[in-house]
């Protein structure tokens, strides 16, 4: 049987039609529209003053450009991290020769860089400009985030009358592999210089011992090179060069891309996949990509000196006290990936989770989680152990109690600005064990936890630091907030109450009367019947407020601050136009002073001035400044961990919209 088909099809008019079609154009131009009024951000430059002397250091997770050199724009080193080698994988040029030299030339003569005006853009990407000669010249080292490569970005104007013949080049110098943890040591092995494979032109230098233990590539699009090697140079050396014809206006430029891998074929193919990026958007868009991910992780205070200081550091413990390794692709925490540091490319609890840790959450929560995923996974079998290398290996042995307390801070603050309960669930195991590890420590005798080392890698006799008991008492009160979340109230509560007696032991046992008062003051430390009176600064008396232990105004407290602060105190430096108390240990105003200042109404105003009138390491955080003239300690330069620890004081105490509130 057939059914017969009733129903009228009824088709639109002409009129409808036109109706339909200017209302489908007319959907199709709203997103048009706007994407056209969405605000495009051009990126900010920063100018900043620099000595002949200071080095700019850049760089992503892969690649760090410790320092470029600022009185001509010279690359001396750069690096990698390698879980293998434990430390950082250094490449110099060899002989004090930079390992990458710009060069510019017009009419085969050279224009050398001296004292270029130096710009970062959004804080990070350092360019150079000079006028000339009678041209200029803009110089731009930029390691787009995600990118195994960097790339060296030169352009010259032509600001004459006349046509002139230019060029625009690098220097590069393969002298030497060093291993770094802690100090460079020199590898053995054989330096090799080869044509990059199935990439052209570029050159891969390879380091090779039974195998390829390294290498790095240089990709040179639209330019030429000279090689040379022993015995007519003394190490395997490239000379390129991109020349061109410029009349009056024209300009040139040139990009000259960096690749690093674990063999020549990585290394090239991380050159060549940075070189397509440039070949389809143009340097200046790779520029400000890279820009884009530098702005989204800045804050402002208001004041655009502050928000430099901020922001570069903030920028630094980011990509200098954590990167990928090239050799398992894995985050790992570092004092500094700086060679200026002189215990860098180590791993140190405290640096990672103290001070380190909170600028991540100010800026970047991904990073952060990576960051605490990585203490609480590779580093836990040792967590509390003075220093460690990448792979969690011993270092430098002794227990430290602040260092063993550090990973349960860091996720009692983390847990406070994510809710993250996923990870913490994740990590229950890790936090059962370093709560097991901590009580461990407890001496049931005085009711106080002990440490063989203080805040400043110090062996103390005196077993029971306040500072570090104080962060225990944190700690336990963290735990009981994380069990709880575990659904564990019973180990919640017994948490509270360990926390609670722990805060009346230290304020029984850690309180005594200094030489020379009669008012009794918190004590560094004590073994029960003696105290010792001095500031650790790495681990300050001047933190138990901001830690919540006590109040700024509490008579306890502020006794404790006038005499640290007064010349009764060896090292309070009280009578210095920059001083706050040091130590025998560190015998200068210290960063770590300084932040702690920060966060005090009694102390803000000499942190401010401190900040403001310091130069730092050429803008970067330094262990701390001379109190006399406020200049900086030059052993403790480029210190990544401490650069996180001020960026987020300056930012708790002035931003204008201070991160998690």
């Amino acid at each position: 049987m057939r059914w017969k088909l009733t129903t009228r099809v009824h088709f639109p008019s002409m009129k409808q039609l036109r109706l339909i079609r200017a209302l489908f154009v007319l959907l199709c131009l709203v997103p048009v529209a706007s994407r056209a009024q969405a605000p495009v951000h051009e990126p900010r430059r920063i100018p900043v003053t620099l000595k002949s002397d200071d080095v700019l250091p850049t760089g992503n997770e892969w690649i760090a450009l410790p320092d470029v050199r600022a009185i001509d724009g010279a690359l001396t080193t750069f690096n990698v991290l390698s879980l293998r080698d434990r430390g950082l994988l250094q490449v110099s040029g060899g002989n004090s020769v930079p390992v990458l030299r710009p060069q510019f030339s017009i009419d085969d003569t050279s224009i050398p860089l001296k004292n270029p005006a130096w710009e970062l853009i959004e804080y990070w990407i350092p360019t150079a400009h000079q006028t000339s000669a009678g041209a200029e010249m803009t110089l731009t080292y930029c390691a787009p985030p995600g990118s195994h490569a960097a790339f060296i970005h030169m352009t010259l104007t032509n600001r004459r009358a006349e046509t002139i013949h230019v060029a625009l080049g690098l220097n590069a110098s393969w002298g030497e592999l060093d291993r770094v943890t802690y100090t460079p040591v020199a590898l053995r092995g054989e330096r090799t210089m080869a044509p990059t494979p199935w990439v052209d032109p570029g050159e891969v230098f390879s380091f090779i011992t039974d195998d390829t233990h390294f290498a790095w590539s240089l990709v040179y699009p639209g330019a030429t090179a000279e090689v040379n090697g022993p015995p007519t140079s003394a190490a395997p050396a490239l000379n390129i060069q991109k020349t061109g014809t410029l009349a009056p206006g024209q300009t040139i430029q040139a990009d000259f891309v960096l690749g690093v891998g674990v063999e020549e074929f990585s290394a090239a193919h991380g050159a060549q996949a940075l070189r397509e990026l440039l070949d389809r958007h143009g340097a200046d868009e790779i520029i400000r990509q890279a820009a884009t991910w530098c702005r989204k992780r800045i804050r402002t205070t208001g004041h655009t000196d502050l928000d430099v200081l901020m922001n570069r550091n903030y920028l630094f413990t980011a990509l200098y006290a954590w990167g990928k390794t090239l050799d398992t692709e894995q985050t790992v925490g570092v004092t500094s990936r700086s060679p200026r540091y002189y215990v860098s490319a180590a791993y140190w609890d405290r640096d990672a989770m103290l001070w380190s840790f909170p600028g991540l959450l100010d800026i970047d929560t991904d990073l952060a989680r990576e960051a605490l995923g990585y203490a609480l996974g590779i580093q836990l079998r040792n967590t509390g152990t003075h220093s460690r290398f990448i792979d969690g290996v011993v270092l430098e042995d002794g227990f430290q109690l602040d260092e063993g307390v550090a990973p349960v801070i860091a996720m009692g603050e983390y847990m406070k600005r994510t809710d993250d309960d996923a990870f913490l669930k994740a990590h229950r195991d890790a936090i059962v064990l370093l709560r097991d590890r901590l009580l461990g420590r407890f001496d049931e005798n005085i009711g106080l936890f002990s440490s063989l080392q203080d805040s400043q890698d110090e062996y103390q006799k005196a077993p029971f630091l306040t500072y570090d008991n104080v962060l225990a008492w944190h700690a336990l009160r963290d735990l009981a907030l994380l069990f709880d979340r575990l659904g564990e109230p019973a180990v919640a509560r017994d948490l509270s109450m360990r926390a609670d007696a722990l805060h009346q032991s230290i304020l029984q046992h850690c309180v005594g009367t200094p030489p020379g008062s009669s008012e009794s003051i918190f004590a560094a430390a004590t073994d029960g019947k003696s105290f010792v009176f001095t500031d650790i600064p790495p681990g300050s008396l001047m933190k138990l407020p901001t830690l919540g232990f006590v109040s700024e105004d509490d008579p306890l407290f502020t006794r404790t601050y006038s005499w640290l602060h007064s010349k009764a105190y060896k090292y309070s430096y009280a009578d210095e136009p920059f001083g706050l108390p040091g130590s025998y240990r560190l015998p200068f105003t210290t960063s770590w002073t300084v932040a702690d200042h920060l966060l005090l109404a009694r102390g803000k105003e000499m942190a401010l001035k401190v900040l403001r009138t310091s130069g730092w390491d050429g803008g970067i955080i330094t262990e701390g400044v001379e109190p006399h003239g406020a200049v900086m300690d030059s052993e403790g330069r480029a210190f990544a961990t401490a650069a996180g620890y001020i960026a987020h004081a300056i930012c708790e105490s002035s931003c204008v919209a201070p991160p998690g509130k």
